[in-house]
């Protein structure tokens, strides 16, 4: 199989997944947390800033959406990072064929989605200590989840942009 098809399988699996766990209503998908939860928001979806308003959500997604949301994290919340990430590392690959950078700059590049994929793990565990332990307040981890949520979505933006944007620059490179 050459690189070209297995970044385009690794798209298509990973497009799959994204699209399958965002609007199909299964146990674990978006829909069905926003089902059991009575309209919840996911943490990761909208963080919260101030421990009173995580453990405000907390409450009012109710038992059945915090046993959907502890579910979820156990199982769509790992498959669905895991699914990305080779796409990702093989996108960073391509955009890094035609760059002329060291091997820290090239590692450093590699490194942004492993990022990601490493603080979505720690976003999912920070929510199943919260929930495990919920009703009780545990003050660290309910001030840490808005922070790590924010790493992690920066750093899976920055591994979609980057490769875009390397891209983009040996495309015009290439047209001047």
């Amino acid at each position: 199989m050459t690189k070209r098809n297995r970044l385009g399988l690794s798209f298509l699996v990973a497009l799959l997944v994204v699209l399958t766990v965002h609007f199909l209503d299964f146990r674990g998908s978006v829909p069905n947390f926003v089902k059991l939860s009575g309209g919840g928001i996911l943490l990761d979806v909208k963080p919260s800033f101030s421990e009173g308003e995580v453990y405000e959500r907390l409450e009012a997604y109710g038992e059945p959406g915090r046993s959907s949301y502890f579910f979820r994290n156990l199982t769509v919340d790992v498959v669905l990072p895991l699914s990305l990430l080779p796409f990702l590392l093989l996108f960073m690959l391509a955009a890094l064929e035609d760059l002329r950078a060291g091997r820290f700059t090239r590692a450093l590049l590699l490194a942004v989605p492993i990022v990601y994929v490493g603080f979505d793990f720690a976003e999912n565990a920070t929510v199943l200590v919260l929930l495990s332990t919920f009703p009780e307040r545990i003050h660290f981890p309910a001030v840490a989840l808005p922070y790590l949520t924010t790493v992690k979505r920066t750093a899976s933006m920055l591994a979609l942009v980057l490769p875009l944007a390397m891209f983009s620059v040996a495309f015009l490179k290439g047209r001047l």
